[in-house]
């Protein structure tokens, strides 16, 4: 492949000094695409005119490279997780017009940040792709363990920095306790319900979609049993009190570029 092969719609991509005014944030689950469906979900997302990209379940491998390269090509800085033999997915994130620098977290190619200093001062964007319900003991004691490490990696951040906003976004796979259907709630445990509440009750942040939609019954994936609103961002009190708008496009799901709506948040 040679580089003109992946250098396409990059003329349309947002302006630089936006982010002087804005931070304009879209957050997307890409489910695992080819290289031909990354193509075509990179023109949807430079028509968005979002210039912090969190973008999650990306496979290692040819599709993330030619992602990688595409947004680096438009003007994109990315950060891209280091990733081992046994990892299958990583979360990716893009931003336009910013300075950034690594975050200090303990993370991985799931749970993975940038320092982004903007017109809002410096805020920790962290990208999360939690693991899927697998429907095993095996499987809820790995999603357990991973809730865990995500919490204590936070609290840790939060203990350092308290001054320094937190922006967590992305696809938690879990529901809000209460949430869409009661049959689709019954795949969840305890223990998923409660790595939801503690973003609020052990590290004092406040879920931005549900803060600013109190009677909102937007769902962003759909299985077997329902929707489910799997994909949350949570966001330190300073910065929500930025927040613009939130909510959720949902054509990006039923054109099926993905199986998940994408998460759009701005702040000014």
């Amino acid at each position: 492949m040679n580089e003109q092969d992946f250098l396409f719609g990059n003329t349309d991509v947002v302006a630089d000094d936006v982010a002087a005014r804005e931070l304009r944030l879209l957050a997307l689950n890409l489910e695992s695409p080819s290289a031909a469906r990354v193509r075509r979900q990179l023109d949807w997302l430079y028509a968005t005119g979002t210039n912090c990209l969190v973008l999650t379940e990306v496979k290692t491998g040819e599709a993330a490279d030619l992602l990688v390269r595409e947004l680096s090509s438009s003007g994109y800085t990315v950060a891209r997780p280091p990733t081992g033999a046994d990892d299958k997915y990583m979360t990716v994130i893009a931003t336009k017009g910013y300075d950034t620098s690594p975050t200090p977290l303990a993370d991985g190619p799931r749970f993975h940040g940038v320092r982004l200093f903007s017109h809002l001062g410096p805020v920790d964007v962290i990208g999360l792709y939690a693991p899927t319900n697998g429907m095993s003991a095996d499987s809820s004691a790995k999603r357990s363990a991973f809730q865990q490490q995500v919490h204590d990696a936070l609290a840790t951040r939060i203990a350092a920095e308290p001054e320094i906003p937190l922006l967590v976004v992305g696809d938690f796979n879990v529901v809000e306790p209460g949430h869409g259907p009661a049959a689709s709630r019954s795949l969840f445990e305890d223990h998923d319900f409660d790595f939801y509440l503690d973003f609020d009750r052990r590290l004092g942040l406040v879920d931005s979609f549900r803060q600013t939609h109190p009677t909102a019954t937007d769902l962003t994936w759909y299985g077997p049993r329902g929707g489910q609103r799997l994909d949350h961002v949570f966001t330190s009190p300073q910065l929500h009190a930025r927040v613009a708008s939130v909510g959720f496009e949902h054509e990006v799901r039923t054109s099926r570029l993905s199986d998940h709506s994408a998460l759009l948040l701005t702040a000014a």
